[in-house]
């Protein structure tokens, strides 16, 4: 199902899909506005979905859900995909304190081709 809350930076490239019933779950199609020059899978393109898949995760892991920013970002690129292709993202929460929270997304399409790992403040924490 499409994801429920775009932003107009994934609105720019295609977007992304989410899991009907598991949040740790995404996915998308390499579509031409996500390849770079080359018509590969675009590195930018693993680091603006990574951060949001990671960040709406960890917000919606409490309840009620906390807003989130981004403090740290972290992308290994081991791999790439093609237009058609269909990527798989799934989310591993690995923090979710008080003041921080973490967590890891597995981008992989028959083969393991980028983790990005992310670090959250939750935006009550950078009041007063």
């Amino acid at each position: 199902m499409p994801w429920d809350r775009p932003s107009p930076l994934l609105a720019a490239i295609g977007g992304f899909s989410q899991h009907p019933t598991d949040p740790l779950h995404v996915g998308f199609t390499v579509d031409e506005p996500k390849t770079n020059a080359r018509g590969l899978l675009h590195g930018g393109v693993f680091a603006a979905i990574g951060d949001v898949a990671i960040g709406r995760a960890l917000a919606t892991w409490t309840d009620p859900p906390v807003p989130l920013i981004t403090v740290n970002l972290s992308c290994d690129l081991v791999g790439t995909a093609r237009t058609g292709d269909w990527v798989d993202v799934t989310i591993s929460p690995t923090r979710a304190g008080r003041r921080l929270r973490a967590g890891t997304a597995t981008f992989t399409t028959n083969r393991v081709i980028a983790t990005v790992t992310a670090l959250f403040m939750p935006t009550e924490a950078t009041a007063g």
